[in-house]
């Protein structure tokens, strides 16, 4: 069960897994405002540079928010709920 060992060697160094993120995320804006230098787009909103890229990242995190709040919702019990 390797994976097993992989999943408690990342939850061990979580805050070298956070910043990793985080630097592969500051990597991506860059490379796109870079890209963005190089090419032009065909409509309006291809033409502001790391859009999409903080358009995913924003995207990915409100989803995430979301359907802790849904499923907070629909999932809690009561205190008492079982007593």
């Amino acid at each position: 069960m390797k994976i097993v060992h992989y999943i408690e060697f990342l939850r061990s160094n979580i805050k070298t897994l956070r910043n990793t993120l985080i630097a592969y995320l500051v990597v991506l804006v860059l490379y796109d405002i870079l890209l963005h230098l190089v090419e032009h787009g065909h409509y309006f909103i291809d033409n502001i540079p790391a859009f999409w890229t903080i358009f995913g990242i924003v995207g990915c995190f409100l989803l995430i928010k979301v359907a802790k709040g849904i499923a907070h919702i629909f999932l809690s019990k009561d205190v008492d709920y079982y007593g």
